[in-house]
């Protein structure tokens, strides 16, 4: 992996990686995911400019699939989903305080995962086999933040998302005690503000520990889930029911850290021949969007080593 980036006054000279190895180059298109915390902070420890950016940050929230089947077809109850019929997704939005509250990355017939970047972290997502023919579907339930949000707990404006993200996935950990256990809490419970005394079957492979979810998710973010979900109930009658299940943390729908670069040339303002891209960049918010932003970036280091050649 990279480990530091070389440059002088002329601009991108190469990188050293992990192993030790030079690579030396005339340009080079960095596009981290947006996790790479260890990249993040090397660049910022070598003092190369970086951003601290909006990101969103919530919980995993699964549902027996039928259920969802049953809302989105307007089944009767009892009545099973024709099998010309693929699984039901679905996608919502509210607004909770002057926050958004949304769905991200929903998976019909899927899967709660870990995935955890750094040891003392729990983070989840989800994912859906080919086929879509898991029993549950779940979606991530988050809340839009801003930096003055995300500054006021960290003293370094530049890492001050990562600082923030990294304080909620450790207390997720230590909530769910070790071995990447998660935190978890019935959706109705969630809304009571009561401790789930059983938990319903769900996905998340490592298991789950019974938890009441504002003891691990910044109380601003959990009051605003707890208002979005009031809203979504309206708009999706049975969404919020005793068989849902939220699981914490979602926090990874995008990067907290953006690596700036400029609008006409793409390239980053202290280094030229240095092209941020995708999302771990900031640039992209998702697998689509990454990609078409990484066909933008190869297009403009082709012009630039055309012009210094």
């Amino acid at each position: 992996r990279v480990d530091k980036l070389i440059y002088n006054k002329k601009g991108f000279q190469g990188v050293t990686l992990s192993n030790g190895e030079l690579v030396e180059g005339e340009a080079m298109i960095l596009a981290p995911g947006h996790s790479a915390r260890d990249l993040y902070m090397s660049l910022h420890e070598q003092g190369i400019y970086l951003e601290a950016k909006p990101f969103a940050l919530g919980v995993r929230i699964e549902h027996p699939q039928a259920l969802i089947d049953q809302i989105q077809y307007k089944l009767k109850p009892n009545e099973v989903r024709s099998e010309f019929l693929p699984p039901a997704a679905y996608r919502v939005v509210a607004q909770a305080s002057g926050r958004g509250v949304y769905s991200f990355c929903m998976c019909p017939g899927g899967v709660i995962a870990p995935c955890s970047t750094e040891y003392g972290t729990v983070v989840t997502n989800g994912w859906s086999p080919s086929k879509r023919n898991n029993p549950f579907a779940n979606s991530g339930l988050v809340v839009e933040l801003s930096l003055e949000d995300i500054k006021r707990d960290s003293q370094n404006d530049v890492i001050a998302g990562l600082v923030y993200r990294d304080k909620v996935e450790s207390r997720a950990f230590e909530a769910g005690g070790g071995k990447l256990v998660a935190p978890a809490q019935r959706a109705t419970d969630f809304i009571a503000k009561k401790f789930s005394q059983s938990l319903p079957a769900c996905s998340y492979y490592p298991g789950l520990q019974s938890t009441v979810l504002d003891e691990v998710l910044p109380a601003f973010v959990s009051n605003r889930l707890r208002e979005g979900l009031q809203k979504i109930r309206q708009s999706m009658k049975g969404y919020l029911t005793e068989d849902a299940i939220m699981v914490a943390t979602e926090s990874r729908t995008s990067s907290p850290i953006r690596i700036p670069r400029d609008n006409e040339s793409l390239m980053h303002p202290q280094i030229a021949g240095l092209f941020p891209a995708g999302e771990g960049a900031g640039y992209a918010g998702g697998i689509v969007s990454a990609a078409m932003d990484g066909i933008k970036a190869a297009d403009a280091t082709e012009r630039f080593l055309r012009f210094v050649r």
